[in-house]
């Protein structure tokens, strides 16, 4: 009964009069149904009894019963339609609260997630830690081993020279005792002689030995070690320069997994600065081009900043500078000042290294300070660490560090690059952002 009710529509139970569903309905003899109500107040402001739907006149005024079967659908229908009300209602309030509780139970797994992934991330961390102490405690205990080894060869050395000098005096002091006991035994000769016979002088003054040693030339070195300590501790550090070098290699490996894809913005670029369409390459053309003023825009100093920006995280990218003699390489931070001349320095918000004159490469530090890396790169790495707040430089080909700032980093950081000017046909190449690295 319920199901067949449900296909009914609202319609079939209101009154025409009030509007409203049924309340004690009764049916009239044309078969209109109303409530009770509802038709006595009509036909009481009606001087003749008709239905209030189809106006026919209803003589005499009908007996007015209640249609049970119309009350009792009606009652049911009200039920259901109470209930579909409350059950709407009931979903209505629970659609809210059940999306709020799958919000939270997703927020809860994203948690559950982050938590996993960090808990996975401190074991990668110890296991990073540990393999770091191992490897250094290994380096070191050789290094502690060459020192020892070092120092053993450098007393042996010193100790070696001691025995061959006092091997020499015993030599030399033997030497010189005979001289004195034959020079003794022919001063006892001449005093035998007869002093008042000159003849016999002469006689005695031929039998001393003319050919004894000149003592005047004689000398004993004190200082025979000078320079032994010196040279063994630069041995060490050859030695050591060789692990430095074998850790920067590994250590650049370990680097290039941040690997940033840097693109060059031309809003930034000086005039005279061409780029590629690309944005990976910048050129010198030595000559101004048309283009639009822009506050960001370096004016006077031929440079440009990656499009990219960072306030966080590591951050690795490298440049290829083969067939340059001047360039600079870096970082700056964005709130720079574009316009004019200014220094490259710590202090003006820039860490970079510069290439000059094809062989003198220059960390931009305040002073300046001259680096000697082992050869002529190929290609630059630059790495970014915002927290750690260091910039360092590194040459792809042989891994060897090159040069590191130290800083504290409160603005948002660009790339930055100047391929210098071009002097006839030489530093004309352009300078690359490679996006792929190489191996070591």
């Amino acid at each position: 009964m319920a199901s067949t009710i449900s296909l009914l529509s609202e319609k079939h139970f209101l009154c025409s009069l009030c509007e409203d569903i049924f309340s004690s309905p009764v049916t009239t003899p044309c078969g209109h149904s109303f409530c009770k109500v509802c038709l006595r107040k009509y036909w009481s402001h009606r001087e003749t009894e008709c239905c209030p739907l189809c106006k026919k006149t209803l003589s005499p005024r009908p007996h007015l019963s209640v249609n049970r079967i119309l009350a009792d659908v009606t009652e049911n229908y009200r039920k259901t339609r109470e209930f579909s009300k409350s059950k709407a209602h009931s979903e209505d309030i629970r659609a809210p609260a059940k999306r709020t509780e799958e919000m939270v139970q997703q927020m809860i797994q994203e948690r559950l997630q982050k938590m996993e992934k960090l808990q996975n991330s401190l074991k990668l961390l110890k296991s990073s830690c540990l393999r770091e102490v191992r490897e250094s405690h290994q380096i070191f205990s050789a290094l502690v081993v060459s020192l020892e080894k070092s120092h053993k060869a450098v007393v042996a050395a010193v100790e070696e020279r001691q025995r061959e000098a006092e091997r020499r005096v015993e030599r030399l002091v033997k030497e010189l005792e005979k001289e004195i006991v034959d020079l003794k035994r022919e001063q006892s000769e001449l005093k035998d002689q007869q002093l008042n016979h000159i003849q016999d002088i002469k006689r005695s003054l031929q039998h001393i030995p003319m050919e004894m040693r000149d003592w005047s030339t004689v000398t004993m070195e004190t200082e025979p070690c000078v320079g032994f300590t010196r040279r063994a501790v630069e041995e060490l550090l050859d030695t050591l320069q060789a692990e430095v070098n074998k850790l920067s290699k590994s250590e650049l490996k370990r680097l290039q997994r941040y690997s940033a894809d840097i693109t060059l913005n031309p809003r930034t670029a000086h005039a005279c600065l061409y780029l590629s369409e690309d944005r990976k390459q910048v050129r010198h053309c030595d000559k101004k081009q048309e283009v639009p003023e822009n506050p960001k825009r370096f004016d006077r100093v031929a440079n440009v900043l990656g499009k990219e920006s960072f306030n966080t995280g590591r951050h690795y990218w490298e440049v290829e500078v083969e067939q340059k003699s001047e360039w600079d390489l870096g970082i700056a931070r964005q709130s720079v000042n574009r316009k004019g001349k200014f220094t490259l320095s710590p202090i003006n918000g820039y860490w970079t290294v510069s290439l000059r004159n094809g062989c003198e490469y220059i960390a931009n530090t305040s002073p300046p300070t001259s680096l000697r890396p082992c050869c002529k790169p190929r290609r630059v790495a630059i790495y970014l660490d915002y927290e750690e707040g260091k910039v360092s430089f590194y040459c792809v080909e042989t891994g060897v560090h090159i040069y590191t700032f130290t800083d504290t980093f409160t603005d948002r950081l660009h790339p930055i690059l100047s391929p210098g000017r071009p002097h006839g046909s030489r530093n004309i190449a352009p300078l690359v952002i490679t996006s792929n690295c190489c191996s070591i």
